[in-house]
């Protein structure tokens, strides 16, 4: 394997990202940050996490400076931590993927690092690999290793969820709560701090930590959601909110049960953003954002960037930055530089002021997405992959214009609009088709799977 970092930090199975790898991980990171400061390490609680954290921290402290592990905690409160003491912070976790798979994450003074950064830490690991464990001339001097050490991760925890508390304004509309924490991190910090909002009626499910994953997948979709969507019907629950694995994602169900889509979330923070700075009014919108999210945004008169999917967080110290946002994934800059999955929540709340969740979206879902993904083979990959640069030929009567931005995007003639990459952190095809018609993004994807030789249904992405 080659190419370690996706579009979110590495991952991959056990019998890849192996202990071994991690401490070479390690040993490649402290080689390139030389830190005067502590670096901080966190995981989530996949069953691998502790050999790999531990793996890693034996690498970098074998090179570099000290690393404190931070224990259990969810990827914002590493992101928090790394922002507040100005360091390095590692996350060990695999995010939505399933729990067979592990990897890393690295952060800088709170924002994820950026290509520039992981393409020195992927020169440092190649020659890791390539290094025999008789090599020993990267190691320091036993008198020079950094520390290992732990630190509770309860008190940075605290201080987060104050932090939070401090960014936004709400009343308690005595909101009935159905919060599905998916077995993980997330249920170290989202009760509690619904609790400290003052938040009565809150029923949690997929409560227990188990690396087992045993409630769902950790992937917050529409699909994985059934229990959740069926628990807030039945308890005549106002919301459900549900988190991904290592808590930098959400997913919200409205009060009749029904999955709000990721898009009309963005739409719903495009129009209820704060403009009336004109020297802070930039958004960032990756490529698979809707035409009416565009639209939103020219009608407030917002500076506009449209960035790769995955890669907005390059654009997290721009200057009058407002906004930025990938379907299930958020950044808003008052808070910090990372991806939040449970401060969104916060916002959205506070700005819907009782009214229900499935009117006030309606006015956001004014186009129709399909987004589905499909698994291949590498075999597969270069084949499809030349399927696709077909695409603008075959249907040259249909297409006013393309995009390579990002993978492939076709424009159509009538306003239909079809996202084609390959996902950047596992081996998968992704479509993103919008319209005006379910019926129109169905033809489109039936007629893609035939051009590419694709089966089954697919998974939401």
């Amino acid at each position: 394997m080659s190419g370690w970092f996706g579009s979110s930090g590495i991952r991959g199975p056990y019998n890849v990202i192996t202990p071994t790898f991690g401490m070479k991980l390690g040993m490649a990171v402290g080689s390139v940050f030389k830190l005067s400061k502590p670096t901080y390490i966190a995981s989530d609680i996949r069953f691998t996490s502790h050999i790999l954290k531990a793996a890693f921290m034996s690498g970098f402290s074998s090179v570099s400076g000290s690393i404190i592990d931070i224990g259990l905690c969810p990827t914002p409160v590493l992101s928090f931590c790394s922002s507040l003491k100005d360091t390095l912070g590692i996350m060990v976790t695999a995010s939505h993927n399933p729990p067979s798979d592990n990897g890393f994450k690295l952060f800088l003074n709170g924002g994820e690092c950026d290509k520039n950064i992981e393409s020195q830490v992927e020169k440092e690991l190649q020659i890791e690999l390539n290094r025999s464990f008789q090599d020993n001339s990267a190691l320091s001097s036993w008198k020079n290793v950094g520390n290992s050490t732990f630190h509770e991760s309860q008190v940075l925890i605290d201080d987060y969820i104050n932090h939070l508390l401090n960014k936004v304004e709400m009343e308690n509309y005595d909101y009935k709560i159905i919060l599905d924490c998916a077995n993980n991190v997330p249920n170290l910090v989202s009760p509690i701090t619904f609790q400290r909002l003052g938040f009565k009626n809150i029923l949690t499910i997929n409560n227990k930590l188990d690396g087992f994953f045993p409630g769902r997948s950790s992937e917050p979709s529409s699909v994985n959601l059934t229990v959740l969507k069926e628990v807030v019907v039945e308890e005549g629950a106002d919301i459900g909110i549900a988190h991904d694995g290592d808590g930098d994602r959400f997913a919200i169900i409205d009060e009749q049960g029904n999955f709000v889509s990721s898009t009309a979330l963005i739409n719903f923070f495009l129009d209820n953003l704060d403009y009336s700075n004109p020297e802070k009014n930039k958004i960032v919108l990756t490529s698979d954002c809707t035409k009416q999210a565009f639209e939103i945004a020219e009608k407030k008169k917002a500076d506009v960037i449209t960035s790769r999917i995955g890669r907005n967080r390059d654009y997290v110290d721009e200057e009058g930055l407002l906004f930025l946002a990938e379907p299930s994934k958020l950044l808003f800059p008052e808070l910090g530089k990372w991806i939040d999955g449970l401060y969104p929540v916060l916002k959205l709340l506070a700005i819907l002021k009782a009214r229900k969740i499935s009117k006030v979206m309606a006015l956001y879902e004014k186009r129709n997405i399909l987004r589905k993904g499909f698994r291949i083979s590498n075999e597969d990959k270069e084949r499809v992959n030349s399927k696709i640069d077909d695409l603008p030929t075959l249907w040259s009567g249909k297409i006013s214009h393309t995009s390579t931005l990002d993978g492939l995007k076709l424009f159509f003639k009538d306003e239909s609009s079809v996202l084609l990459r390959f996902s950047g952190t596992e081996p998968k095809i992704k479509i993103y088709i919008e319209s005006f018609s379910q019926t129109k993004n169905s033809e489109i994807l039936t007629e893609l799977k035939d051009i590419f030789g694709l089966s089954g249904v697919g998974f939401d992405c």
